[in-house]
């Protein structure tokens, strides 16, 4: 029984603290060449998180509520934003370097990450409205600060749950064999 719950503690401290194994040279060769193997010709593009677009946003804002346009504006975004984000918002701005309108170089974002629609959404109106739009990218401001807040929220969540795996596979057995299976031995020795 004593065998058995320091197994169980082994596998709990194994679960909890995991070891870093040390792989021979040919296992490593060997998982580059099947890296390669898989790998496409392109590498893929990673798209621009929420606060990456947040942080682009309050550039965009800035720079409109000090009088550019919003063009100027979204250069200025790109030459201050993370690469993500600077990608997609030129790749925009290329539309608009081109000759297109702005409303279809900010379609384009929006269809590169669909994080960016409220915030093209929002410029577009302005554009057709003529509306100013301070006070409408400070309501988008709030509303993807908070949607990033509540993935934020998720994530701890999860990462609570799956710490207690643990506990319940090794650490509860364990404990079970060590004091509560001798105490209802003995329980059971008394009353015979």
């Amino acid at each position: 029984m004593l065998i058995l719950a320091t197994v169980f503690m082994c596998l709990a401290a194994y679960l909890w603290f995991p070891l870093h194994r040390r792989r021979s040279i040919e296992q490593v060769a060997d998982a580059k060449r099947e890296n390669l193997e898989t790998e496409s010709p392109e590498p893929e593009v990673k798209a621009a998180s929420g606060s990456e677009i947040l942080h682009a946003l309050q550039v965009i804002q800035l720079g409109v509520s000090a009088g550019m346009t919003i063009g100027q504006a979204l250069e200025c975004a790109q030459k201050r934003a993370t690469a993500a984000a600077a990608r997609e918002i030129e790749r925009g701005l290329n539309q608009y370097r081109i000759g297109h309108p702005l409303t279809r170089a900010l379609e384009e974002i929006a269809t590169i990450n669909p994080r960016w629609q409220s915030i093209s959404d929002t410029l577009i109106t302005s554009l057709n409205s003529g509306s100013p739009i301070s006070d409408q990218l400070a309501d988008v401001e709030f509303i993807l600060q908070s949607s990033i807040d509540t993935e934020k929220l998720k994530r701890i969540k999860s990462v609570a749950v799956k710490s207690v795996l643990p506990l319940g596979l090794c650490f509860l057995p364990a404990f079970v064999l060590l004091a509560v299976v001798p105490i209802v031995a003995g329980l059971i020795r008394g009353f015979t």
